[in-house]
């Protein structure tokens, strides 16, 4: 019901943005004086910046570019499918032009939800009505602003930056460590602000936790991107996390990716989905489409015949335990069923040779590669097509990250015979079917892989592989890149670059 009703909040904005007929008050021609009267009205404008978070799971978003410039997955032709020009290769091999489609919408998916929040926070600082709750939303609309320019500096380094939505000029290009700088201060500036308890009425809304994970991966972050450690930092950001005492993690690795998930006490920063309110190519999330084979329809009852794209990277599989619950909680690998349990006379290779990654001409075969279940399928016919959402929020902060930066920063500072020590660290592997750590076996290699298994596919490996320093070895379809460090930012897409005069294309590209 919380969901629902935040997402009903969301969409009461959008066709108050979009009606132009049926006699009904058009926002965009009323005053802000006789709009903005209370919280409720002041959410629904704030909307439209949440809803841009949607297009994050799209098949050409961000969050299908950092699957892709990781070694978690991968998107091998197919007979006359998924070769695209080579637009997965490239992103696959890091060798990425700046016209690469992949490189762009992921890009555009930053700046148009930067554009919003520019938006909302002008047309609501600019209304004099004064109530309570207006101090929240200001601070919410700046906390998800910095989001996103936290992962516009995380994939490109330097980019353009304003936080002026009047500004009619073009935006200049500010370095990584500036923007930085800026949205340490802004976050910590606005804190105070935001909702401390996570309730029914701030569901899928930043808060207190939010604005802390923000700053605890930029901390994590701040040696690999100029050269600063902030480890100390990371570790008091997520404290003030685990001090909130609202969050814990589940019994159960797979409750977190439920059908109906949005009760997973892991929960910190969630995009809504729901297969009637967002519905659409451009706003939905269809994994099973992106990922399973058209015989997978006989296993959850899907009507519509999947794409069959993305598959779980070989070497990445081999990095699970056999006796790890994740690895068969995560993929669908070996022999398949039907949705009574009766065998379907095919399975899914977790292992297949490099060589057949990219070819134009055919590719793979048909049941190479595990493929992701990890949220889980609704089974009752539902999931029609790929512009039907599945009904699963994804969690873009979970609090078993939290955690797991919470024991890295202690590592990185020779700490990690406490690191071993902290209950929830524990859990994470025990419910896992696997032993806890010792404070030998708990090396940074470790933590790296760890930290792979339990995140898989959620969109944190691309910069977790840049930050331990594997991002430009060699592994699977992946060539060896070690000195050329400028990979480790991608290119600014073309269109970018042609339409802003002062942009400058990053080093070397």
């Amino acid at each position: 019901m919380k969901k629902t009703n935040i997402i009903l909040s969301f969409v009461i904005c959008i066709l108050s943005y979009g009606c132009t007929d049926l006699g009904e008050t058009v926002y965009t021609g009323v005053a802000m004086n006789d709009f903005f009267k209370n919280e409720k009205e002041l959410v629904a404008n704030a909307g439209r910046a949440y809803t841009k978070l949607q297009g994050y799971n799209s098949e050409q978003s961000l969050w299908t570019l950092l699957l892709q410039a990781s070694d978690e997955c991968a998107v091998p032709a197919y007979g006359g499918s998924w070769y695209s020009n080579g637009r997965y290769e490239e992103i696959q091999t890091n060798k990425i032009p700046p016209a690469n489609k992949l490189l762009t919408k992921g890009w555009n998916w930053i700046f148009n939800g930067i554009a919003a929040c520019n938006e909302i926070i002008y047309e609501t600082e600019l209304s004099p009505i004064q109530f309570e709750g207006k101090e929240k939303i200001v601070a919410e609309m700046k906390i998800l602003r910095a989001f996103y320019y936290y992962q516009a500096i995380s994939c490109w380094g330097n980019v353009p930056f304003t936080t002026d939505y009047t500004e009619t000029g073009y935006p200049e290009q500010k370095s990584r460590e500036y923007i930085f700088n800026y949205l340490e201060k802004e976050i910590n500036d606005n804190i105070e602000f935001l909702d401390r308890e996570p309730s029914d009425t701030n569901y899928g809304r930043a808060t207190q936790a939010a604005a802390y994970c923000i700053l605890a991966k930029m901390y994590l972050n701040a040696e690999a991107w100029f050269g600063t450690p902030m480890y100390d930092k990371a570790e008091k950001a997520c404290k003030d996390i685990m001090d909130i005492n609202a969050y814990s993690i589940e019994d159960s690795y797979s409750t977190n990716f439920d059908i109906k998930n949005e009760d997973s006490k892991e929960n910190i920063f969630v995009i809504l989905y729901d297969r009637v309110y967002t519905s659409g190519d451009s706003n939905s999330f269809y994994l099973h489409t992106l990922t399973l084979e058209a015989a997978s329809q006989a296993t959850f009852n899907i009507p519509a015949a999947p794409w069959s794209g993305f598959l779980c990277q070989p070497d990445f599989f081999k990095t699970y335990d056999e006796k790890d619950l994740r690895r068969s909680q995560s993929w669908l690998y070996g022999p398949q069923v039907d949705l009574s349990g009766k065998a379907l006379g095919f399975e899914y290779t977790p292992d297949f040779p490099e060589e057949k990654y990219y070819n134009s001409n055919g590719g793979r075969r048909t049941y190479d590669g595990a493929r992701c279940w990890k949220w889980h399928y609704q089974t009752d016919g539902s999931l029609k097509e790929y512009t039907v959402s599945m009904d699963n929020d994804f969690a873009i902060f979970r609090y078993a990250d939290v955690v797991l930066m919470y024991v890295e920063a202690l590592v990185r500072q020779n700490r990690a015979s406490e690191a071993v020590q902290l209950a929830d660290f524990k859990k994470i592997r025990t419910r896992a079917n696997l032993d806890a750590y010792t404070t030998s076996q708990l090396t940074i290699d470790e933590l790296y892989a760890e930290r792979g298994r339990e995140l898989a596919w959620e969109g944190w490996r691309h910069e977790d592989m840049i930050r331990f320093g594997k991002y430009l070895k060699k592994y699977w379809a992946h060539p060896d890149q070690s000195s050329e460090t400028f990979r480790n930012v991608f290119p600014i897409p073309t269109d970018i670059l042609n339409a802003n005069p002062k942009l400058s294309q990053n080093k070397d590209y």
